[in-house]
This record gives C-alpha cells, sequence and structure tokens, in this order.
C-alpha cells in the first residue's frame, strides 16, 4: 500500500448532498431575494464553503442568509443526502487495513458535526480540517498541508480523495496525490492522479 494515510471530501465524494445543497439554496435565495433560481443552476457552488456562495450571489444580510441556509439544508438533510453505495463497507476495509483516515471538507466545524450519515464513520476518522480551521480554503493548498501536518506525516504519505476541479487544485497546489470521484458528473479534464466510479474502484485504488 502506497499511501498512510487517506483524505476524504464528504459532499459529493462520500456522501450525496448535491440536492440537498441545491434545493435548500435555492429556497434561501427565494426567500431572501424574490429571485427564482433553479436547483440546477446552483451546482457551480457546489464543494464552495458555504460563506463563499452568499458572498458570491450576494444578499443584504449575509450572516441571516447563512442562518436561513442552514435551516433549509438541516430540514432538507434527511431526505436527500445519502451515502453513496458500498461506501461504508469500503470504508470498513480501508480501516482494517490499517490506513488511518481523515476529512479535508469546505463544511465548517458545526455542518461537519450535525450530519447523521457521517456518525458510523467519526471514530475512524482521525484528522479533520473543515473551512474555518484554515485561513484560506480550496482550491488553495492549506487545507490540505493542514491535514498533513495535523496528522504529523509528509504531503506524500496522504491521498486526497475529492469530486471537484477545487478538490484537484488543493491537492496539487500541496504537492498531494489526487483521487477523483466521477459518479458526480464531473465535468472533463479534471487533473487526477487516479479515478474511480464505484466504491469498489475506490478501494481498489487505496489498497493496491
Amino acid at each position: 500500500m502506497r499511501y498512510t494515510h487517506i483524505a476524504f471530501d464528504i459532499d459529493g465524494t462520500l456522501i450525496d448532498t448535491q440536492d440537498t445543497f441545491t434545493y435548500s439554496f435555492s429556497k434561501t435565495i427565494l426567500e431572501l431575494k424574490g429571485e427564482v433560481v433553479p436547483p440546477d443552476n446552483l451546482v457551480q457552488y457546489f464543494g464552495l464553503p458555504s460563506s463563499v456562495g452568499i458572498d458570491m450571489v450576494g444578499f443584504p444580510d449575509p450572516v441571516a442568509a447563512l442562518e436561513l441556509w442552514e435551516k433549509y439544508y438541516r430540514e432538507l438533510a434527511p431526505e436527500k443526502s445519502v451515502p453513496y453505495p458500498g461506501v461504508h463497507e469500503a470504508i470498513e476495509k480501508i480501516v482494517a487495513a490499517g490506513i488511518k483516515i481523515g476529512v479535508i471538507t469546505s463544511r465548517s466545524r458545526d455542518e461537519f458535526e450535525f450530519d447523521r450519515n457521517l456518525n458510523p464513520w467519526r471514530p475512524w476518522l482521525q484528522t479533520v480540517i473543515c473551512a474555518d480551521e484554515t485561513v484560506l480554503h480550496k482550491p488553495d493548498g492549506e487545507p490540505a498541508l493542514a491535514f498533513a501536518a495535523k496528522a504529523g506525516v509528509d504531503v506524500s504519505q496522504c491521498l486526497y480523495m475529492g469530486d471537484t476541479i477545487m478538490d484537484s487544485r488543493c491537492a496539487a497546489n500541496a504537492g498531494m496525490d489526487f483521487a477523483l470521484a466521477t459518479w458526480n458528473g464531473v465535468p472533463a479534464g479534471v487533473p487526477a492522479t487516479y479515478r474511480f466510479s464505484s466504491a469498489e474502484e475506490m478501494l481498489k485504488i487505496i489498497l493496491s
């Protein structure tokens, strides 16, 4: 096994949260700005910290917008957010093989803690880097460098697994290898050391 540590992105990599994200954001925009924006038009913000998406759209009161979006997100999550097929079984095998796992995410720490889908994996997540724990965010390399530093290993021992160009650039800017999840309709041309379209392929990459 080439890597001693695996860093996972959450949204779009471990858990399918795209609909939760876009539908809750659409409801927030409608309520606070009176604008009808179809959820599909908001996919471009997926993978960014929530505060960044709020700033990019532009709300008179960004704090209130963030709170409302979080409210709608939490209401929709039980219905729309689900782990990708086979991910839990794959993570069990990775941990059993002695590989340490963790997270690099654009979620805040509160958003990370609230998600019940993560509960079965929390005892195994030894290193967690959330958006409010670094000054710079994806695509900057700081989150990936912070992960390696917190884990106490060189970046060459880590593999970052994500699903967006932001994840890819974050890894590249830190000098970390990157594996791309393609099950979320990722555009062609996203640079990656490896690619996987299923939990089985993901497991094969990690344990090879």
